[in-house]
């Protein structure tokens, strides 16, 4: 895969009848879950109090309709399995536990891939490629402490 992120969306619907949407990205070193504070279902909105992410993890951004949480992948018990040379799955739930007692608290397991690979790194020349013609400038160009002296020395002005 030549992304250096994949992006799960998902629509998680829990036993309570309330649907929630959540929004996983990932890369090597950062996990952030996106989460809508509206029940669809039962037009119930979620207080930012009411989730935690893995370990007791609180959303660290709080914005009115989204909540986000944005965790390096080795804190909040944020556990990370090898699929292959090249790709990482991070999993973590989510937890909700409603204000309101009649709601029954509820456990969401989420997962994130990412690649090892950067597309940053990956080559993009091959060796079939026209060559250019080496710098007409010295490239190893050396000073001399005679160079550094008049380089670095101000006159006196006293």
């Amino acid at each position: 895969m030549a992304l250096e992120v994949l992006m799960l969306l998902a629509v998680l619907i829990w036993t309570g009848a309330e649907n929630l949407h959540v929004k996983i990205n990932c890369s090597l070193d950062w996990l952030m879950v996106s989460v809508i504070p509206i029940a669809e279902s039962r037009n119930l909105y979620i207080f930012a109090d009411e989730l935690h992410l893995g370990m007791g993890c609180p959303a660290n951004r709080i914005h009115t309709y989204v909540y986000e949480f944005i965790y390096l992948v080795r804190d909040c018990g944020i556990r990370t399995r090898v699929v292959s040379e090249e790709t990482l799955l991070f999993q973590t739930e989510l937890y909700f536990t409603p204000r309101n007692i009649d709601h029954e608290p509820q456990e969401i397991h989420l997962e994130c891939s990412t690649s090892r690979k950067s597309v940053w790194l990956t080559p993009v020349s091959t060796e079939n490629e026209i060559k250019l013609d080496p710098s007409p400038f010295i490239a190893d160009f050396q000073t001399t402490a005679e160079e550094l002296g008049l380089l670095s020395s101000s006159p006196n002005l006293l």
